[in-house]
């Protein structure tokens, strides 16, 4: 069976499983959090055309709108309620089906199709990645979004000219839209780009300027809407950062909800943000002046081990014991890291590189657990099938013995 052949079977074969599993068990993967908000969100911007988050009185900067306008598209159709929501997890499956096609041909366009159907493969079959299908969050568009904007990046660096420019810029635009924590690293890539100077700088400096001019275009409506609600602030992306800087203070463990919910006063978001950033950083501070190894400790290996090493398994998928997923799991990220080493001098891997540890920092900084690093999963993938491949070439296969 042909390379193609085989990467259709087996992303159908996922797909179908998937549907299957939320026509079956699709009720159950219900956190009655965010993914419970997100849908609130939506009914109330479509009966009130207020765009808003957990404060049905004022609107938002909190969230990006991307998930909510999805929501609210097929909510407009067929209305709230179960329906809704399967509809949302099967479109949601096919959003990770057709990231991991993507996947596909970044891993050909970087390695071999050999690799890239490997590591698609794995990840067709990575129950994290079936939980983020199933739960109503950001994952699954994240994932898609994320791999047009690497292909985008992929193909720029590869041809810069003004047509993938544009469509870079519009897939840089897109991926803020669903989840603005990927807004600086096209700055770093075209950092990266003028070190290596492998693309003229009067050429370099064009393709950037059409990157900037769509991305400022596409984000212009946001940015106006959140200047009229803000009294005239300036808010590029979300005031939503004190939450998760807070959280990202306490050390190898959360404290409970019950106790999180007796910390604001208030229901207004702008005011608990502006308190938790102020706590937050007085915790920074406190602890490093009293407790300096364990939040040094905290800082940089502890928050690093979360994130690559907590497992997003919140909800188990067809009883797969949780040891199973992890042991996958950490097997990809382990060889993830060991074949970055090897693909080092691949500049398309090395920008894929960059990505990784930009989103590692910067959850290093703020809060760090598995439920953000899965979206990074199929590139992990990736680097570690690669990996494989390139030990396999160097363990010389003794010759036979007859």
């Amino acid at each position: 069976m042909t390379t193609k052949r085989w990467l259709w079977s087996i992303l159908l074969l996922s797909l179908v499983l998937k549907v299957v599993l939320v026509l079956t068990s699709g009720a159950m993967y219900d956190l009655n959090s965010d993914d419970r908000s997100y849908q609130i969100t939506a009914q109330i911007w479509l009966e009130t055309g207020m765009f808003t988050y957990n404060d049905p009185e004022r609107p938002t900067v909190f969230i990006t709108p991307a998930l909510p306008a999805l929501i609210a598209v097929l909510m407009k159709i067929m209305g709230p309620g179960f329906a809704l929501e399967q509809t949302l997890r099967i479109v949601q499956a096919v959003m990770v089906t057709a990231g991991l096609y993507l996947l596909f041909v970044i891993g050909k366009r970087l390695f071999s199709e050999k690799v890239a159907l490997w590591a698609t493969g794995l990840m067709a079959f990575y129950p994290p990645l079936w939980l983020a299908s199933n739960l109503i969050l950001t994952e699954s568009m994240f994932v898609l979004a994320l791999m047009i904007l690497v292909l985008a990046a992929l193909k720029a660096m590869e041809e810069p000219d003004a047509k993938t420019a544009l469509w870079f810029g519009l897939a840089w635009a897109m991926c803020v839209y669903v989840r603005p924590t990927i807004a600086l690293w096209p700055g770093i890539l075209f950092l990266l780009l003028l070190y290596w100077r492998e693309i003229p700088w009067q050429k370099l400096v064009k393709c950037g300027l059409i990157v900037a001019v769509v991305l400022v275009l596409a984000l212009l409506p946001w940015w106006v809407r959140n200047y009229n609600i803000s009294d005239g602030q300036f808010i590029p992306l979300t005031k939503s950062g004190g939450n998760p800087l807070l959280l990202g203070t306490f050390p190898y463990g959360l404290p409970s909800l019950e106790e999180q919910r007796t910390w604001h006063e208030t229901n207004n978001l702008w005011v608990n943000d502006e308190f938790d950033n102020k706590w937050a950083k007085e915790r920074i501070k406190k602890g490093f002046s009293e407790s300096f190894s364990t939040y040094l400790s905290w800082y940089t290996i502890g928050k690093f081990s979360m994130f690559w090493g907590d497992l997003f398994y919140w909800l188990p998928i067809v009883k797969i014991p949780k040891a199973v997923v992890y042991a996958m799991h950490l097997t990809l990220v382990v060889g993830g890291f060991a074949g970055m080493w090897f693909a080092r001098k691949n500049r398309g891997a090395v920008a894929i590189m960059a990505l990784l540890f930009y989103m590692t920092f910067l959850h290093m900084i703020y809060l760090a657990h598995g439920r953000y690093s899965v979206p990074l999963m199929p590139f992990m993938a990736l680097f570690a099938v690669y990996f494989v491949t390139r030990l396999r070439r160097s363990v010389k296969v003794p010759s036979r013995v007859e």
